[in-house]
């Protein structure tokens, strides 16, 4: 339950709306195509519809939303132009960040995260895996490349395109065929960065966000 004893209560609110429902599609609690119902939200957040109105106008900024006629918000599907626009700005961002990350990745963190891609990989052989798990998982080896690099406007652009990233993500899952050669393609990822070869990991990240992209845009067809 939202408080409403803050100072600037409406803006407030409208904030806690906004961040609640972004994360609820972060999450695919919402997910692309769906109606976001406004009274649904407000009733779980235990406020009225006005801050998750304006929750929504932000999202809408932001292209996350849009409005249809006659039938309410929805969560964005993206154009064919824009899912090329935004693999085109991620790629440029990550090659970017993986210069410096590569130094500041920790054995730990690759280890684990080369763990959890063993485990995902006998599930899904077995076929029970979902793909909610690839999504997290996936994210958290981009979003390392991300947060250990040194540049601090590459952090921001990342972040201020990373629910588009996670949009399109679960919508390309929905295709279960790309999902073992992701999982290699990832394995060698993190390999290349345990062992710090720069130049052979540029190039398979470059080679996975095309074959991201080509995926993607196949499971859309």
């Amino acid at each position: 339950m939202i408080k409403k004893n803050n100072k600037n209560e409406k803006k407030n609110l409208a904030q806690e709306a906004y961040n609640a429902i972004r994360l609820k599609i972060f999450n695919n609690g919402i997910k692309p195509g769906q109606l976001i119902s406004e009274s649904l939200i407000a009733e779980e957040l235990g406020i009225s519809r006005t801050p998750v109105r304006e929750a929504i106008r932000m999202l809408a900024i932001e292209g996350v939303v849009e409005s249809r006629d006659g039938i309410g918000t929805i969560v964005k599907m993206f154009s064919f132009k824009e899912i090329k626009d935004i693999f085109e700005v991620r790629k440029a961002l990550e090659i970017i960040a993986v210069k410096t990350s590569i130094n500041n990745v920790s054995e730990l963190e690759v280890s684990e995260l080369l763990n959890k891609y063993s485990d995902i990989s006998v599930r899904f052989e077995a076929g029970i895996a979902e793909e909610r798990e690839f999504t997290e998982i996936d994210m958290k080896v981009h979003n390392l490349i991300i947060t250990r690099c040194d540049n601090d406007y590459v952090k921001g652009l990342y972040n201020s395109i990373g629910l588009k990233i996670k949009l399109y993500q679960y919508v390309s899952y929905l295709n279960f065929r790309s999902s073992a050669e992701s999982i290699s393609q990832h394995m060698e990822i993190l390999r290349l960065i345990k062992n710090k070869e720069l130049e052979k990991l540029i190039i398979a990240l470059n080679e996975h966000i095309d074959w991201s992209l080509k995926w993607y845009l196949e499971a859309l067809m």
